[in-house]
């Protein structure tokens, strides 16, 4: 008796199995919690979607679009992506210093080319970054100020890319209030509100986060989202908005605008080296949008993504499918172009490294 009773207290006690939609739900966490099975299904979302995009072009069509390409433009594009390297550098260099970190300008420019080196190879938008972080860590910089300044950087960025396009929509209004005409954009709805939204969602986002803490204000009345607004690294990425230094930022936004406009100079040198006739101005209201997608970690290295939102973009304005797509990838192959000098500074860094050792 006491046996069968001790068996109906265990079989009591003992906890019901989830049912299978949680089993499931956790198992795919568990999956993607794993960095190289990300790694890999970025992988293969990126292969997938430049198989798919190429195949709705043909890939004859595609080759001949490339091979077209007029080097006294392309060459002129790649020299202008150089430059804004040095610029986003400078960049850089003015947020690190506003941290009181001794970084010399020169050794932040190796490593914006380092980075673009390790991003041809980490399945992440941020796998750059990544590197640049670790390397101002060994620089002696401290790990949250190195990780701070990296994640301003980018922000002062899109913010910089973001006022470009804000800009160009409001001069275009202007024009049509005090001069009565316009300039006739064209877009299709969908594409005008996706760039008003990220135009004014950049500057706006950033502005409040400066104001308030949206992490304890969503904590407090949400409180199921806790375990999200808790994490240490979104906390981290929260104060680095809400702390830094206001001087460094109105400085590094500064350099931000003429970056964006050579970002805006190497798309419309891209398309004149493609024999693309797309007006300079809609190419400042482009930058933003392709610039939100260079960093998202969806794909690899955003490719597959970067093509479809080209087309996205590139085709309502009387662009094919084939020159977006090539066009697209001639401004990878200026990011590729620039992790091998990337690379070749990394492994110079490295045997001089193992010299000193000697």
């Amino acid at each position: 008796m006491a046996s069968s009773g001790t068996s109906r207290s265990d079989s009591s006690a003992a906890s019901p199995s989830p049912p299978f939609p949680a089993r499931l739900v956790g198992f795919f966490r568990s999956l993607l919690s794993d960095r190289r099975v990300r790694g890999l299904l970025q992988l293969t979302l990126s292969v997938a979607l430049l198989v798919w995009l190429v195949s709705r072009v043909g890939l004859d069509v595609l080759f001949d679009t490339l091979a077209g390409v007029s080097w006294k433009w392309y060459v002129p594009a790649f020299l202008l992506f150089l430059g804004n390297i040095f610029l986003r550098a400078y960049r850089w260099h003015l947020l690190v210093s506003a941290l009181e970190q001794e970084v010399s300008y020169g050794r932040l420019v190796s490593l914006y080319f380092v980075g673009f080196f390790f991003n041809n190879f980490i399945p992440s938008g941020f796998g750059g970054d990544v590197v640049k972080v670790i390397s101002l860590q060994q620089d002696q910089a401290p790990g949250a100020k190195a990780l701070s300044s990296v994640i301003m950087d980018r922000l002062t960025g899109l913010i910089g890319s973001a006022s470009i396009a804000l800009v160009v929509l409001a001069w275009n209004r202007v024009q049509l209030w005090f001069v009565g005409s316009t300039i006739d954009l064209n877009l299709p709805p969908l594409i005008m509100v996706a760039i008003a939204l990220i135009s004014l969602g950049a500057p706006v986002g950033f502005l409040v986060l400066r104001m308030i803490d949206p992490l304890e204000l969503v904590s407090k009345h949400l409180p199921v989202t806790r375990p999200i607004t808790t994490r240490s690294g979104l906390q981290t990425f929260v104060r680095t908005i809400r702390r830094y230094p206001p001087n460094a930022l109105i400085k590094a936004l500064s350099v931000s605008i003429p970056f964006t406009i050579g970002l805006v100079a190497i798309q419309y040198a891209i398309a004149q080296a493609l024999s693309i006739a797309v007006p300079f101005y809609l190419f400042s209201l482009f930058v933003p949008v392709i610039a939100i997608i260079n960093v998202l970690p969806i794909s690899f290295n955003g490719l597959g993504v970067r093509e479809g939102v080209y087309q996205f973009l590139f085709v309502p304005v009387g662009v094919s499918s084939a020159s977006a797509i090539a066009m697209s990838l001639a401004f990878y192959f200026l990011r590729v172009t620039a992790g091998l000098i990337g690379g070749l500074l990394y492994a110079v860094k490295n045997i001089d490294r193992i010299i000193q050792d000697k």
